[in-house]
Order: C-alpha cells, then structure tokens, then sequence
C-alpha cells in the first residue's frame, strides 16, 4: 500500500513448534526449490524450501497456513490469534466482509486481514526481524481481473504505531521512518506491482523513495492461485520479489533504508479498489515464511549496496 498512515488517529511462543517441526524434516536444511506454479497445489501444504527462502539462507520455518475463519479475530482486542479483521489505524472489518472457501479464506471487497492486533503485538505468528534474512509468500487468486480490484499482499514494521517507536534519536520528534513492503498490488498494470518504499517524516509531511521498476508488463491472471514472495537480505538490504517460484525483480538502498534493520515486520492482505467502481472477492489460500540466522555485523553490512540498486524492470 501507498498510502501514508495518521499515527494520530484514534482506534479503538507458538511459533517455536513450527520451528521444531520445520528442522525434524529433510526440506527445511537442503537447498531450495520453486514454489507452486500458479495451479492447484497449496502452498501450506508443500514440504520444499521456496528458492526466495534458499537464495538468502533464510530456512527455518516460522509460519505456514491454511487460513480459516474460525482463526479470524474480529474485535480487534483478541490475544493470540492468527488473523486480525483490520488495521491499527482502522476499526475491524464486519464478518460480513469474509467466507470460508475450501481452500482459503474469502475477503469480498472492503476485506483484510493481518497478522498482529490492531493496536499492539503480539499475534499467534512471529514477526520477521529486519536483523535477519527472511522470505515470505502468500498465495491468493481474485474473483475477476478488472483494473480497478486492487488486491494487496504486503509487509509493515510494528514499530509504526500509535506510539511513535519508529521514532529514532537523534531524529527531531515526532520524525518517523520506516519500510513498507509491498509483495504485490493489483491494478497497477497488467502485472505485477511490487515496492519497497522508505518513508519519513513528521505527519502530514511524510516523504517516500519507492523503487522506480515496479510495476510490470507481463501480463498477470490473477484468477489464478498466484504464490507472491518476497525475501530480505539484511547484510545488503536487498529484496527480491518472487512469482509463482520465479524471481522477477529486486531493489535495494535508498528504497530499502538501513532502519529496516531495526524493525519488525507482519503480514497485511487486503482487498481494496481504486476507484470503487469494481466489485470482486479475494481468496488467501495460504502462507509461507522463513528465516535465518542475523547478519554479522561487517564490512559489508555497515556499507549497504549501491545507492540506486534497482533491477528486473519487465
């Protein structure tokens, strides 16, 4: 999402077994291989380390779902739950908006879900430390490929909050900065739409640095079950985007800034529309993520690459 958030307005450890879980089987300590092309086959189901994951040394399991609604807290204020029905910044969304599919959850227009609370931490799931490798993928398919659906699959810190803890000293107060993630938005083009984006600033005044090569041409069916991934490299503040196995591009500083390093990061799906002119239906099938080790503190983690890195435009 590219839309700057009001941190002035006002809203109302179970991973360790997924861990464990993980190491006891032979796929999780090899190397990688592509995930689900865009068919049938569930991701929250396959056993094989995704390339994204392999490519970055990210492999330990952390998460992996098949999404049901039965795990949707719709109150907002539910410990422990997998999915929140809204945004810290939002009210929750209605049940209304939500059905259980056989093979996912559908969110009908207006719909999102996230995996922490709306207001704090913590959630049932982990969140993936910018200090760290860490790969991510989310599978989903919309109900129509009109322009103006808008389906979102992206990252945000926890630190950007109500309370301000993307507030870093020496920054005057009140100065927030902070990574957005954006694995794939739709819309955008008649592929996929992915971006890093480095924000800052006192609110309203908040400036960004987005990744110029993010939209592409290739032209995308999102009927089908796309799998959407993205991975981190911390020791280089490198992303690199994933479709359906495949990497399609990468980006890394100014787009990706080194506060990233000290932030904490969840999983947001969500289905908007552009214009509201559109009406369709979003269905998350599942979730994927991984992580490795923290990046030594070197030579090259204090120099991050190059200060335009930005590649892959398509």
């Amino acid at each position: 999402m590219q839309t700057p958030i009001n941190p002035r307005t006002k809203v109302p450890n179970h991973w360790l077994a997924l861990a464990a879980m993980c190491l006891a089987a032979p796929a999780c300590g090899g190397g990688g291989s592509s995930a689900p092309q865009a068919s049938g086959q569930l991701i929250c189901t396959d056993a094989t380390v995704p390339a994204g994951a392999a490519q970055v040394g990210a492999l330990q399991l952390v998460i992996q779902d098949c999404p049901k609604l039965t795990d949707v807290d719709f109150t907002g204020k539910a410990d422990g739950r997998k999915y929140y029905s809204g945004l810290w910044f939002t009210k929750p969304r209605p049940s209304s908006l939500y059905e259980q599919a056989g093979d996912g959850v559908i969110l009908k227009k207006g719909g999102v879900l996230a995996t922490v609370k709306m207001n704090s931490y913590p959630g049932y799931y982990p969140l993936l430390s910018g200090s760290r490798p860490f790969y991510i993928e989310a599978q989903a398919s919309t109900s129509s490929n009109d322009p103006d659906n808008f389906p979102a699959v992206w990252l945000m810190p926890i630190e950007h909050n109500l309370r301000l803890e993307d507030v870093y000293p020496p920054d005057p107060k009140g100065f927030e900065r902070w990574l957005e993630l954006d694995i794939d938005e739709g819309g955008f083009g008649p592929g996929g739409h992915n971006t890093a984006i480095s924000w800052s600033g006192i609110w309203p005044n908040y400036q960004k640095l987005q990744n110029p090569n993010a939209t592409s041409k290739v032209p995308l069916d999102r009927t089908q079950p796309n799998v959407f991934g993205v991975s981190y490299d911390p020791a280089t503040l490198t992303v690199r985007w994933w479709l359906n196995g495949q990497q399609v591009q990468e980006a890394g500083p100014p787009y990706v800034p080194e506060i990233a390093r000290r932030q904490n990061f969840y999983l947001i799906v969500s289905a908007q529309s552009h214009r509201n002119i559109s009406d369709y239906q979003m269905k998350f099938m599942g979730v994927r993520a991984y992580v490795g080790d923290a990046a030594q503190k070197s030579a090259r983690a204090a120099s991050p690459a190059g200060a335009s890195q930005a590649k892959g435009a398509r």
